[in-house]
């Protein structure tokens, strides 16, 4: 598995880290005793178990993925271009382009399914529990936002949580999330320390064994949601074969210069071939921000990488 997945080594550094700065869940102060701190301690040893140990069993899958998948390219463009060379290959190639406009048309004309209604307050105590990640490094100048506007949501306050983990910010970020998190009882706060791997995956990573929800919820720090964006998400997970969940993005300040312009046309783009490849079976991808998946999901998936 890459360096950006699941650390063996630097998980459980992670995990120390969060006992060392972060209380339990229960608490709003955020202080931990010793007592506490030893049993904590204990708990998260069996949950890390118990994690590690669906890592490992899907390990392999991931090994080297990046030298195969050059391996398939080079293979894919070797055979291209001695078919090119090749007289009979000109057939081919022709057979080859023939498929392929097919298969665009299929995915041009393709009629998405309706989503679902958004939750009903008829059956609120079936709503699940979700719980919503976010890895910050930095990012004084909008995590103050990001959090208030996410735990103003129109869900139950108790049927949902926010991760946000603090990648060795140097700036106000610890500050300002320790002053939220008094405020807030949804929030609650991981610190990794300088030696913690990973990048943003490591970050997410070192989440998940204290999540309650079933349903994760990822997101950058300089995310804006609609209130009611929960209601309307959740029940697309209402289908078991669903496993996640992609949100359509916008660039909220579109209209601002020539390159913004750009990156909207680009995202609108996107989400179109997205929800077409989707609506004839085809795979959906995954961004870093906006995503939904199923805990167990991820789970056998080993983790974000």
């Amino acid at each position: 598995m890459p360096d950006s997945s699941w650390p063996k080594n630097d998980y459980y550094q992670e995990t120390q880290i969060y006992q060392n700065y972060t209380s339990d869940n229960e608490q709003q102060n955020y202080q931990v005793s010793e007592k506490q701190e030893s049993s904590d301690a204990k708990q998260t040893e069996q949950k890390t178990e118990v994690v590690d140990t669906k890592k490992l069993s899907n390990q392999n899958i991931y090994d080297g993925r990046r030298g195969k998948a050059a391996f398939i390219l080079s293979l894919i463009w070797t055979t291209t271009i001695i078919l090119h060379l090749l007289s009979w290959g000109y057939w081919i190639i022709l057979s080859l382009t023939g498929l392929l406009s097919v298969q665009l048309l299929r995915i041009l004309f393709a009629k998405p399914k309706l989503a679902p209604k958004p939750l009903s307050e008829e059956n609120l105590a079936d709503w699940p529990y979700v719980s919503l990640l976010v890895a910050a490094k930095n990012e004084e100048a909008v995590i103050s936002k990001l959090v208030k506007n996410i735990c103003a949501l129109d869900y139950p306050t108790n049927n949902y949580e926010l991760w946000v983990i603090d990648d060795n910010s140097t700036d106000k970020t610890p500050v300002l999330l320790e002053q939220l998190a008094q405020e807030y009882q949804q929030l609650k706060v991981i610190r990794r320390g300088p030696d913690a791997g990973g990048g943003k995956s490591g970050a997410l990573n070192s989440a998940v064994p204290f999540v309650k929800g079933e349903i994760l919820g990822v997101f950058d720090a300089d995310a804006q949601v609609t209130p009611d964006l929960l209601r309307k998400v959740v029940p697309l997970f209402t289908r078991e074969e669903v496993g996640a969940v992609q949100v359509r993005k916008a660039i909220a300040n579109a209209g601002l210069n020539f390159w913004t312009k750009g990156q909207s046309a680009e995202m609108v783009l996107d989400g179109f071939f997205q929800e077409q490849r989707i609506a004839i079976g085809g795979i959906g991808e995954l961004r870093g921000n906006g995503q939904f998946v199923r805990l167990n999901a991820l789970e056998e998936c080993g983790g974000w990488n």
